[in-house]
């Protein structure tokens, strides 16, 4: 019991900290690290140590983020009741912009995340909740994955699995996206122009601008998940 209470006062001075801390922005912010930024998204790599809480940081965008790992925090705005989060691997949110917060990583491990500035603006943003897996492309055998997460008339969101020896189709790759990795990929260009393999860890994005690309073969033993967000065509 005094434990608990001991947590609990701690989490309330941290928080009252934080509410009163001048706010600086994303890109001074020392868990924020800038690792894209082009005409659709800027990105952010964010790792918060064990029990640490970062500056109160502004998001002036909308955004999405890719959570890596199981996480236990707690989002303070300034004025706000304190939101606790449990997080899972994987665990892909949207949250609209104009505020600021602080951050708060509960956990005894990092708190690691992808987080996905939205630069234009979002219409109709739903998650998917009926008829999410995408049937469009007809399979046999081992056959990729793609269930869709979230979308806007502007965006989509999917989990993309694909299992060991299965190919990640060329439509993947038909319009401007940004792959986040949730687990190790190691794929070969299925072309044959190259032996060596795409290797990427959790969080190493990739920008794909669209266009003709060659499918990619899952050479791990393991299957292999990303998530991919994927532009609309502008309308002509």
């Amino acid at each position: 019991m005094r434990k608990s209470r001991v947590a609990a006062l701690l989490f309330l001075a941290t928080a009252a900290l934080a509410q009163h801390q001048q706010s600086v922005e994303i890109t001074s912010e020392p868990s924020h690290h800038l690792v894209l930024q082009n005409e659709y998204v800027r990105v952010f790599n964010v790792t918060v140590a064990p029990r640490a809480t970062t500056l109160v940081h502004r998001h002036n965008y909308d955004y999405l983020f890719v959570t890596l790992g199981d996480s236990d925090v707690v989002s303070v705005r300034p004025g706000e009741k304190p939101v606790a989060l449990k997080l899972k691997d994987g665990e892909v949110r949207f949250t609209p912009g104009n505020f600021a917060h602080a951050a708060i990583n509960q956990s005894d491990r990092p708190f690691h995340n992808t987080t996905i500035e939205l630069l234009q603006s979002s219409a109709n943003v739903k998650t998917c909740t009926d008829s999410c897996d995408d049937l469009s492309t007809p399979c046999a055998g081992i056959c990729t994955q793609r269930r869709k997460l979230i979308s806007s008339d502007q965006w989509s969101v999917w989990l993309i699995t694909v299992p060991p020896t299965a190919h990640a189709e060329k439509y993947l790759h038909a319009v401007p996206h940004l792959i986040v990795p949730v687990s190790n990929l190691g794929f070969g260009v299925q072309d044959g122009s190259s032996d060596t393999p795409i290797i990427r860890g959790p969080g190493q994005i990739d920008w794909l601008a669209g266009g003709p690309m060659h499918a990619l073969i899952n050479k791990a033993k393991t299957s292999a998940s990303f998530i991919a967000l994927e532009f609309n065509q502008e309308k002509p």
